[in-house]
């Protein structure tokens, strides 16, 4: 090969049409070097073809193999696990059905289907814990006669159950519910806001809670479900959102078991006992059945226990009972409405009493009549002016729950203003300010049960001790409550375990004293001191909500 050749071979190519290239295959003149030029020029731009500064190619099969490696080993490892909980929760379901009397080979809506439904004290005392098949773990719901209160128990055995605050930062809601001219309607504290506003409209805001405790015939039972669930929906959905931390579906079953169109929790449901006698509890237990069962799929995955054997169940949670002291609990729950004391012996309800219309919020009547009387001449019933109706109801209900704070820095006194009340006869604004202390407080409170709750229920009452006096204050009335439950139960008030009071309308310091009282005059100062136990705070009121949660 001849020199000019040896110099083509020295080159870095990059294209047959590089000007070099043809200016050397023109002064080639041997043909035979020229041939050899053409052929060597074509064989390296074919397979020598490469820029400046390039890099060359490397081979990714044995990072893909690598790469697919560690998938297969998290997949195997991962379907390791999902087989683990599966026969796990396998085991835990063949249990469930061993002890209702179900066959293993049934499918899960057959193994929840009406005939599992137990009564409640079985549910809360069942070697089977039922909350261990759900996996978000266990909700229960408290809708009393003023507030529904929801509480939380995550599946982990280890897991402390909790309230769940609302979307407004508040640790109970308003149950009521107001119905628009459009169909649609508001719930919570939006309704509770027009409770005497829309007093005498055609579509006021009503209170659930109650009506379904109560036995008024005049209202249709679906449409009291309906107003039920919507009140319950409403805030649950809410709840679940806070607690779990996804968003609901728009299902009709809020609550489900292995399916993926409801929440997994297992719904428990408060509902109150009538009295003593089994046919009214049933008839009691019957009525909340049927308005909360569309919220779960099936319906009776759902658990109901009463409110005394939740109470207790929450006490025991927080260490409050004497442990080394054998004996039945007396439970004095005072809510917004209703009192009622009854007799859990065992986690079994042995006997229970009511009285309807008294509780917490006839404190706030009784405000809001002095108030009246004050700025009106007249009661609150007959001021015809609803929007300022509303306006004393809401200061007074403010001015309760500050008197009931226990502060010491309004000293038994509490200032209520409310500016432009009304207006005069020249048209001028009128504003009110008054003083309200602890004291003429009790009287009104006093007043009140003379002339509207022991007044009105004539010599026929159930919740009165037919051997102590009429009463007319309230520790009179405790002290007769308190002996009736006695008498009618047969039991002793020495053998008692201890006296445990709950409610909201028990957070009131003068209800407080009234059953303290009440019990030492029954019983003796050192009774008292031992055997009545009143939680702190708001735990007065979420005792009862948190017990349910723990119910297996």
């Amino acid at each position: 090969m001849s020199s000019q050749l040896r110099n083509i071979h020295r080159l870095k190519w990059r294209n047959n049409s590089s000007p070099l290239i043809s200016s050397f295959t023109e002064r080639c003149t041997n043909n035979k070097d020229r041939h050899e030029l053409e052929k060597n020029t074509e064989f390296h731009s074919l397979n020598s073809f490469r820029y400046y500064h390039a890099t060359q190619k490397k081979e990714i099969l044995p990072l893909i193999a690598v790469g697919v490696g560690f998938i297969g080993l998290y997949s195997f490892r991962a379907l390791k696990r999902m087989d683990k909980e599966w026969e796990d929760y396998e085991e835990e379901l063949r249990e469930y059905n061993l002890e209702h009397g179900i066959n293993n080979d049934e499918d899960v809506d057959n193994a929840f289907d009406g005939s599992a439904a137990s009564s409640s004290n079985s549910q809360a005392t069942s070697s089977v814990d039922q909350a261990k098949l759900f996996r978000d773990g266990t909700l229960a719901i408290d809708l009393g006669t003023l507030n529904i209160r929801i509480a939380h128990k995550p599946t982990s055995g280890d897991a402390k159950p909790n309230v769940v605050v609302n979307r407004e930062g508040k640790r109970a809601t308003p149950n009521h519910i107001l119905f628009e001219a459009d169909g649609n309607f508001l719930t919570g504290s939006l309704a509770s806001s027009k409770l005497y506003e829309r007093a005498n409209s055609s579509s006021p805001a009503v209170n659930p809670g109650v009506l379904l405790r109560g036995s008024d015939d005049d209202i249709e039972p679906s449409i009291l479900n309906h107003m039920v669930q919507k009140v319950i929906s409403s805030c649950a959905k809410d709840a679940l959102e806070q607690a779990i931390g996804r968003k609901t579906l728009p299902m009709q079953n809020l609550f489900a078991i292995d399916r993926a169109d409801g929440y997994n929790v297992r719904p428990v449901f408060i509902y109150p006992p009538k009295c003593d006698q089994s046919n009214d509890n049933n008839e009691t237990l019957r009525k909340y059945r049927e308005a909360v069962q569309s919220l779960s799929l099936p319906d009776s995955i759902s658990s109901f226990v009463s409110e005394p054997v939740c109470s207790v169940a929450g006490a025991k949670f927080y260490d409050l009972l004497p442990s080394q002291t054998p004996g039945p609990v007396l439970v004095i729950d005072v809510g917004a409405s209703v009192t009622s004391m009854s007799i859990v012996d065992n986690d079994e309800l042995k006997h229970s009493s009511q009285l309807d219309g008294f509780g917490g919020e006839s404190l706030v009547e009784s405000l809001m009549d002095y108030i009246c009387k004050d700025f009106y001449n007249s009661k609150a019933s007959d001021v015809s002016d609803t929007m300022a109706v509303q306006r004393i109801y809401d200061a007074s209900k403010d001015a309760i729950l500050e008197l009931s704070s226990g502060s010491k820095k309004n000293l038994g006194r509490v200032q209520i203003n409310i500016p432009y009340l009304s207006v005069d006869e020249k048209m001028q604004p009128k504003h009110l300010d008054v003083g309200v202390s602890a004291a003429v407080l009790n009287q009104e409170f006093n007043d009140l049960i003379s002339s509207k709750i022991v007044g009105k229920s004539g010599p026929q009452q159930n919740f009165l001790s037919n051997s102590m006096p009429t009463p007319t204050t309230l520790t009179q009335l405790m002290s007769s409550m308190i002996m009736q439950v006695m008498e009618s139960s047969n039991s002793n008030p020495f053998s008692l375990n201890s006296i445990l009071v709950v409610g909201g309308g028990s957070r009131s310091p003068a209800i407080q004293k009234a059953i303290k009282e009440a019990v030492s005059s029954l019983a003796g100062d050192q009774y008292t001191q031992e055997k009545v136990i009143i939680p702190r705070d708001e735990l007065i009121e979420e005792l009862t909500v948190v017990g349910a949660s723990l119910t297996k």
